[in-house]
């Protein structure tokens, strides 16, 4: 493979987690570049030009940089109908349940429930049934290691749905503009329906499209106040 093609398979690659994580390009450069020790990307370019390769270790890191791009995440349903993907783990060997659909949403049957929704400005839900003392989820630090593992299944679901949407609705452009993943109108600044509330493209894209107040969905979004017109 030549210099160039190598090159452009890393490039490549820093789309990839450009659009998955709604980072900028040239961040996924210069992540992609810490990745194989170098400072930045322009630094790894000149050093591969002058004969410099990756050591396997890593290459390795490298390819945990793509994490939130993996079959793990790939595999994930976006439908909201049912058909997500369902796993099952321990927390200090209590067994639970956990579902990736529209939401994550963890459970033991009978005892607690913790739901988390992909919009960030969403504060997770937790439900319990039993009070009882020796109910797991009322132990501060059990509960901690709950909501971490839902926080990192719920970004998989977040990198899932930017995957599928254009470019430009998980970073808005130099002129702060940015398309909606759904109606593909493209401006700076968008309102909801629901609140009435005025927003920044940027605002918009950092919560997955979803009101920064009130969290009304992408669909209460929308390119101008038509509703306010006399």
């Amino acid at each position: 493979m030549t210099l160039r093609n190598e090159l452009q398979s890393l490039k490549t690659t820093a789309k990839r987690i450009a659009r998955a994580r709604r980072i900028a390009h040239h961040e996924a450069l210069d992540l992609i570049a810490r990745k194989l020790r170098q400072p930045h990307w322009n630094a790894l370019v000149a050093a591969w030009e002058t004969g410099w390769r990756p050591e396997g270790d890593a290459v390795e890191a490298l390819a945990s940089a793509e994490k939130t791009i993996d079959p793990d995440v790939m595999a994930i349903s976006i439908l909201g109908i049912g058909q997500g993907v369902e796993e099952h783990g321990h927390i200090d060997g209590v067994p639970y349940t956990l579902e990736i659909d529209f939401e994550v949403v963890m459970w033991v049957e009978g005892r607690w429930a913790i739901c988390v929704e992909h919009a960030p400005s969403k504060e997770p839900i937790i439900e319990i049934y039993d009070r009882s003392e020796n109910n797991p989820i009322l132990n501060t630090a059990f509960r901690s290691k709950a909501l971490a593992i839902c926080r990192e299944a719920v970004e998989r679901l977040r990198a899932r749905i930017a995957a599928d949407w254009p470019r430009r609705s998980t970073k808005p452009d130099a002129e702060g503009n940015a398309q909606h993943p759904l109606s593909k109108g493209v401006a700076s600044r968008w309102y909801c329906l629901h609140c009435d509330g005025a927003f920044t493209a940027s605002q918009m894209s950092e919560n997955m499209w979803h009101c920064p107040k009130c969290s009304a969905t992408p669909i209460d979004i929308f390119i101008a106040p038509f509703w306010k017109a006399a």
